[in-house]
């Protein structure tokens, strides 16, 4: 064993030895005096309605109250928030929220390593930035649970790294509803509510929820002037040179702003005792300005963009080499940074749409006092579109220039439509069907569900990439048509069945096998010439869950279980070769032991709840450029730059988790959250074609002479390299405290939250030699909220809020190309200190 991971382990002995003494120990307290006990946290971790404290998984979960209470309305208010979770824009797009957890998350042109939920339905995932469900989900539910580590058996689709529960408030038998209205700093305006109607007392009722949301953006465009110049380089399909290729900028702009609206239904119809079918549909639109990039960093080597040097007499009319001049970028660089992240200058009209409809049918009917059948239905369609700035600055390095397509190329292809001026457009529905059995026996001592899933994601055509080719001109459109089917099983026992002395002793069993169907087909419209290419990629694989859990009294539970995670292959999409088309699926074991308690201190009661794990994976999945010539004869011969993903072959993460709650005197509660992740390759191969232009390549051992012929390979050793976005140390601080002033003035609730996340890094597949500027630095957020609800005993709540209260500027997320030869870096800062109030009446 290395000597690191001897503090993790004791401090998980001493967490459960703590916790486990103070549990078996405690007596009843009749004092009135002293804070009341926990109360009781519903999850469905396991697929049935269970508390928190009685589930043997790591599982954190929010009400709807904590959450409106925290400012959670988004996954990225989720940072910092719970153990193990990161947050963050996917790429350069602040609008495309990926989760990382437990170091797994969005992999460039892979599938989700975290699934996000929508009432138990697997949401769509954007073909490009693999973006889930889009905007203003987190409003009006019941529930939001966040579960960490791989789900091999029970949840819809397979995942590595776990998955995000949101859970609409359902239909009820009441007539309720609220409405609510909030103003804040940067024009903030947000308006919400819902109201629940009983159409037919006790057989149906009807929900229906809004919400809009519109906000200036804090990042603006000071125009090309600012930076010396007259004019841009705008996208047109004469390029920059012409008269028409050239614009004014920009200037006024405001991006990272919000604008989006969602409306919701559900409704809940119980025709007969022990039938009940819940419809849950909603849709949702989005239309921004986009992300504010900013030029981070340049190390001079603009002039060598990948077959610059062959290209620009070919591409001279679309491509201004004095776009690439390094004196240039250096000059523009300087300027930028006297003026700041939260002024920039871009030279592409960028914006970022998103139209989501989904509908979800949940049938259940109890067969008899054992037997449950439930058939969850879901179809989702997203239709997506988005231009961006790659690398921040007002010279078009990296910038879109869209409707520059090989002649003919529309007529080939007609089912493009508006999209063949566009390389980032996603046209996707997704269909889910899971028919499953539910049910207890032996007394009520066997828990277990039984079923199938099936999915199927369908493209409307061909859809955008997001990958580039020298001079912007070239990218790929691709189909991509996924299918997965799986069949599942998992019971819990509990062995004092067999003996009174294994009371409260529970096995856990489960098994799931899944077939994978993937077809690939791309084409590239552009100048660069990356060739048509289609491919299909079958695979199936086992996954199962086995585990025990002992709870002694209701007050403490001890359990450990082991866990297989599989993750789907893929289609390369972006990528130049054809014979690295298809990626494989990764697989990961799961080793995790945990205790969960509720005790007291002195009087106070406390809960503690502790895990640590091993994760042991095997071809997990990574992404890389790619290079190969373009086939072009001179002097347009070059080479195409790409994407694509590959499989690492072996990898462990090792964590601990903890999240404790102390109420010291009534009405006031202190929690917090801590988690240390330590990940590591235990071996990562990359194989690297040769490459004229490039005479040495970084890896571990050092510097590595490359072959000059692109038929010829080297192999490095990639194996030291930082997980992507997985800090080693993250911990959250919250205090609430509560105070009733009587029925006639209400009541105050006071919040402050402190989060702070450790370094972390933004790239994959790059060195820290080669990619310094893909570190990000840590950071700590400040949160406060005062709530009064019951305003003068009416039913009206007023809130205040102060997110970042101490204005924190801060990077989370970057492109790094620093070693490539594009030569930048480019980076999205956090949001400065928002304020604001709201008032919500409540009926």
């Amino acid at each position: 064993m290395k000597t690191y991971t001897y503090p993790v382990l004791a401090a998980f002995l001493a967490s459960t030895a703590l916790a486990s003494t103070a549990a078996l120990a405690q007596t009843t307290d009749t004092n009135p005096q002293v804070a009341p006990e926990m109360g009781e946290i519903v999850v469905t971790a396991q697929r049935r309605a269970e508390s928190i404290q009685d589930t043997p998984v790591s599982v954190t979960a929010f009400s709807n109250e904590s959450l409106r209470e925290q400012n959670i309305s988004s996954a990225q208010d989720l940072l910092g928030k719970v153990p193990s979770v990161i947050v963050g824009p996917n790429g350069t797009q602040r609008d495309a929220e990926s989760i990382t957890l437990r170091g797994q998350g969005q992999t460039f042109g892979a599938p989700v390593g975290v699934v996000n939920y929508f009432a138990e339905v697997p949401l769509i995932q954007g073909s490009v930035l693999g973006d889930q469900g889009g905007p203003g989900l987190f409003f009006d539910l019941e529930s939001l649970q966040v579960l960490r580590g791989p789900q091999g058996t029970l949840f819809g689709r397979n995942t590595t790294g776990g998955a995000l529960l949101v859970g609409p408030k359902r239909p009820t038998q009441n007539f309720e509803g609220y409405i609510q209205g909030q103003y804040g700093n940067y024009n903030d305006r947000e308006f919400e509510g819902a109201i629940n109607i009983p159409v037919v007392p006790d057989i149906l009722s009807i929900r229906i929820g809004g919400k809009y949301a519109k906000r200036d953006g804090f990042t603006k465009d000071v125009g090309p002037e600012a930076f010396g110049f007259t004019d841009v380089c705008v996208a047109s399909t004469v390029g920059c040179l012409a008269p028409a290729g050239r614009g004014p900028g920009f200037a006024g702009k405001r991006y990272d702003d919000r604008d989006y609206w969602t409306a919701r239904i559900g409704i809940l119809f119980t025709p007969t005792d022990g039938v009940e079918n819940y419809l849950v549909a909603y849709k949702t639109k989005s239309d921004t300005n986009g992300t504010g990039t900013y030029l981070e960093a340049s190390n001079g080597n603009n002039a060598n963009l990948a077959g610059l040097a062959a290209n620009l007499a070919y591409l001279r009319p679309f491509v201004p080499a004095q776009s690439f001049n390094p004196a240039i970028i250096q000059g523009i660089l300087a300027r930028q940074r006297e003026l700041g992240p939260r002024k920039v200058a871009l030279n592409t009209d960028t914006f970022f749409k998103v139209d989501i409809t989904s509908v979800t049918d949940i049938l259940s009917v109890r067969l008899n006092d054992a037997l449950t059948f439930r058939n969850i239905f879901g179809y989702q369609r997203m239709k997506q579109s988005f231009a961006w700035d790659l690398d921040g600055s007002i010279a078009p390095i990296l910038a879109n220039i869209p409707a520059v397509v090989t002649p003919g190329f529309a007529a080939q292809y007609p089912e493009l439509g508006a999209a063949g001026s566009s390389y980032q457009a996603t046209n996707l529905s997704l269909i889910t069907e899971e028919p499953q059995i539910q049910g207890k026996m032996l007394d009520g001592k066997l828990d277990f569900v039984f079923g199938g899933f099936l999915s199927h994601t369908k493209p409307e055509g061909f859809q955008g990439t997001g990958s580039f080719n020298v001079g912007n001109l070239g990218g790929t459109f691709a189909k991509i048509d996924t299918r997965s089917t799986a069949v599942y099983f998992q019971a819990t026992l509990d062995l004092g069945t067999f003996s009174p002395a294994l009371d409260n002793l529970k096995l856990t069993g489960g098994y799931r096998h899944t077939w994978d169907t993937i077809k690939g087909s791309r084409i590239a419209p552009a100048f660069v010439v990356i060739p048509t290419a289609s491919a299909k990629l079958d695979t199936n694989a086992p996954t199962w869950t086995i585990g025990l859990d002992y709870q002694p009294n209701r007050d403490l539970l001890l359990f450990g279980r082991v866990t297989r995670g599989y993750k789907s292959g893929g289609f390369n999409a972006s990528g130049p070769r054809v014979e690295v088309l298809t990626f494989q699926p990764e697989y990961v074991t799961n080793y995790e032991i945990g205790v969960k308690s509720d005790f007291r201190v002195a009087d106070m009661p406390v809960r503690l709840n502790v895990s640590a794990y091993n994760l042991d994976y095997k071809d997990i999945q990574r992404a890389t450029a790619d290079n190969a010539p373009n086939g072009l004869p001179p002097p347009a011969s070059g080479f195409d730059s790409g994407s694509r993903v590959f499989n690492a072959e072996s990898a462990r993460i090792r964590g601990i988790e903890v999240e404790g709650v102390i109420r010291p005197v009534t009405g006031l509660e202190l929690s917090g959250s801590y988690a240390y992740t330590d990940a590591k390759y235990k071996k990562y191969t990359l194989i690297v074609a040769g490459d004229p232009r490039i005479r040495f390549k970084d890896s571990c051992d050092g510097p590595v002479a490359l072959p000059a012929s692109p038929g010829q390979t080297v192999a490095l050793d990639m194996s030291c390299l930082p997980f992507q976005h997985t800090p080693k140390h993250q911990f959250n601080l919250n205090a609430r405290y509560s105070m009733p002033l009587g029925d006639d003035v209400g009541t105050l609730v006071a919040n402050a939250g402190y989060s702070w996340v450790g370094t972390k890094y933004s790239l994959p597949v790059s060195t820290i030699r080669d990619e310094p500027d893909a570190k990000i630095d840590s950071f700590g957020l400040l949160n406060l909220s005062l709530d009064w609800n019951g305003l003068f005993g009416s039913n009206f709540d007023a809130r205040f809020f102060m997110t970042n209260v101490t204005n924190k500027l801060y990077r989370i997320s970057s492109t790094s190309a620093s070693s490539a030869g594009t030569g930048f870096t480019a980076s999205i800062y956090g949001e400065p200190r928002m304020y604001g109030t709201s008032l919500r009446y409540h009926f």
